[in-house]
């Protein structure tokens, strides 16, 4: 919470946190035997609270009970932008009244007893579903599509988004995707509730008065995290932000549509997950082939969500209306960024080799192609054609979905299959992976006569060390 109010409601309001820092620090001299949490008790009108002996960081206090933890934060200036106030929702007391009633009650608290005029402001929301019917595996994980990038799984980094799969090798208990601002966690709300008894009351509160609920089947939980980084980024269909305290409270249902059309489980079969995984296919005749990426890929685009998946979009009978991303549009390539990173380089080189002559350039760029092999097994210039790409599928997206019109960048994509003969003839050798030549053959519309000469060229070129180090004495 931000304040704009009264002169005599700000002093009241300091008044009232001095009050509880000087419990605050009397809590701190409680002897305490056993180790737990050391408070004082408090009592505002009807409400009983605990003032803690610790607060949070950028607060002065912290006053909280079974509902609720609110920070509260001593402050000089009467208007301020930064919140002054924190609260925090225990589950239980949403699941028990419900996150209207719940809300309606803490503010009506805070204006009561500490700020009667504030501007609420969301920092971070949570929301989640119950289902049964379906039991997720290991396989969900890998079937998981999303717009994130770079994942890890418990065990190994794969090029699905950034996520964790929890578990071991008998037993799976959930996975999650995203991160920090924006967040997805499915996990057996039954296994978590059989090891922590205190979270029991999803059982009584949410499933129990529910006719189709098995208490002998398996409860999965859908948690989506949004933190305020991501709600301002969010715009409604009138143009207004999620950032809004009113826009949140009442776009619930849209957020959560939002989240289940980023976050969404294809309907891919077990065998072709399995493919996937081994990156390779068994044919009729009980050869294998290797799948390349763009193979990968093809699978994913063709396959639809899991069937009950758009069931679980609607919330609470509530249809959720479509949400925007204010993107930030990618910058193109001007020759400003070209001249800051040749400067970088040279200003790099310089201090880590003592030299920038051109013997040195072959040897920096040598050194990385090695360093790239070693870390991602494709080369320098592989992996920077890849963001290249990347690129123009982000234009490209952005284009579709009316957000900007670039039409230069078919040009520039147009001119990659020249640029790929030339990044293998100078600087250093180069052989470009499968997965490279099959993501330029889906994406660039080549002549007739320069399909043959990129797979024979593009996929297989070699050129000796001294050919590098001429070629590269051309250009420097």
């Amino acid at each position: 919470m931000t304040t704009t109010l009264s002169d005599e409601s700000f002093t009241k309001y300091l008044k009232s946190v001095d009050t509880l820092i000087a419990l605050k620090k009397d809590s701190q001299k409680v002897k305490n035997e056993y180790g737990d949490t050391k408070s004082i008790n408090v009592e505002f009108g009807s409400h009983k609270f605990n003032v803690m002996d610790k607060s949070v960081t950028g607060f002065s206090v912290v006053i909280a009970n079974n509902d609720v933890s609110i920070a509260l934060r001593k402050t000089k200036n009467k208007i301020n932008p930064s919140p002054v106030i924190k609260v925090e929702f225990r589950a239980e007391f949403l699941a028990r009244k419900g996150y209207v009633k719940a809300i309606a009650i803490v503010n009506s608290f805070i204006a009561d007893f500490f700020l009667d005029d504030s501007k609420v402001k969301i920092s971070e929301i949570h929301l989640a579903t119950d289902i049964q019917g379906y039991h997720f595996t290991h396989l969900d994980f890998f079937r998981m599509k999303t717009r994130s990038r770079n994942s890890q799984t418990h065990q190994e980094e794969t090029d699905y988004s950034r996520a964790s799969a929890y578990g071991s090798a008998t037993t799976f208990s959930g996975f999650s995707f995203g991160g920090g601002d924006y967040h997805m966690r499915i996990y057996n709300k039954t296994l978590e509730i059989n090891k922590f008894k205190n979270k029991g009351f999803a059982q009584t509160l949410l499933w129990e008065h529910k006719p189709n609920y098995n208490p002998n089947a398996t409860v999965w939980r859908l948690e989506i995290q949004i933190r305020r980084n991501k709600l301002k980024k969010l715009v409604n269909s009138d143009g207004s932000t999620m950032d809004d305290y009113n826009n949140i409270l009442n776009g619930i249902p849209d957020l959560w549509n939002k989240a289940l059309t980023d976050f969404r489980i294809l309907d891919v079969s077990d065998s072709d997950t399995f493919d996937m995984l081994r990156g390779k296919r068994t044919l009729k005749n009980g050869s294998e082939r290797l799948l390349s990426k763009n193979a990968i890929r093809h699978i994913l685009k063709k396959a639809d969500s899991l069937p009950f998946w758009s069931d679980l979009k609607i919330w609470n009978t509530y249809c959720g209306k479509d949400i925007s991303t204010a993107f930030n549009i990618p910058k193109s390539g001007s020759f400003d960024y070209v001249s800051n990173s040749i400067k970088s380089l040279y200003s790099t080189m310089a201090k880590h080799y003592g030299s920038v002559d051109s013997a040195t350039v072959i040897q920096a760029f040598k050194e990385a192609n090695e360093q790239n092999f070693h870390k991602k097994q494709i080369s320098l210039i592989e992996d920077s054609f890849n963001k290249q790409l990347d690129w123009f599928e982000r234009i490209e997206y952005l284009q579709d979905n009316g957000v900007c019109n670039l039409p230069m960048y078919k040009a520039l994509e147009a001119n990659i299959y020249t640029t790929v003969e030339i990044a293998n003839s100078s600087i250093h050798a180069n052989r470009f992976s499968s997965d490279m030549t099959d993501r330029l053959f889906s994406r660039l519309a080549f002549p007739a006569n320069q399909d043959k000469h990129l797979t024979s060229e593009a996929s297989s070129l070699f050129i000796n060390t001294n050919t590098a180090l001429h070629e590269a004495d051309k250009l420097f």
